[in-house]
């Protein structure tokens, strides 16, 4: 049986219905079952993406390509931690963490 998958790059999809031991002219089980049964074994499964599932996948690779951590923030805030004019503000800080406690 031919799988086909809409809207994905054939590297992204991999060995789909392909088995480790599978060889080229082997079938599998199923689809022995299915020529036996006059079922043709060139039938075809699809799969589509919706347009959500593809912004998903676009985001997540966004995602990945950056980095972990924004280094030049760091080094603007221990900058800042090193020369004393790093200010903390105890309102911001409570207003977050109330605002955090309400989403749970």
């Amino acid at each position: 049986m031919a799988t086909e998958i809409n809207n994905i790059s054939g590297s992204m999809v991999g060995n789909v219905g392909t088995g480790a031991g599978t060889q080229a002219g082997q079938g599998t089980a199923e689809n022995k079952a299915a020529e036996s049964q006059g079922n043709p074994a060139s039938s075809r499964d699809t799969v589509s993406l919706t347009p959500q599932a593809q912004q998903l996948r676009d985001l997540e690779n966004r995602i990945a390509e950056l980095p972990e951590v924004d280094s030049n923030r760091v080094n603007a805030i221990r900058d800042a931690i090193a020369n004393g004019s790093y200010e903390i503000d105890a309102n911001r800080i409570a207003e977050k963490l109330m605002q955090f406690e309400g989403a749970l």
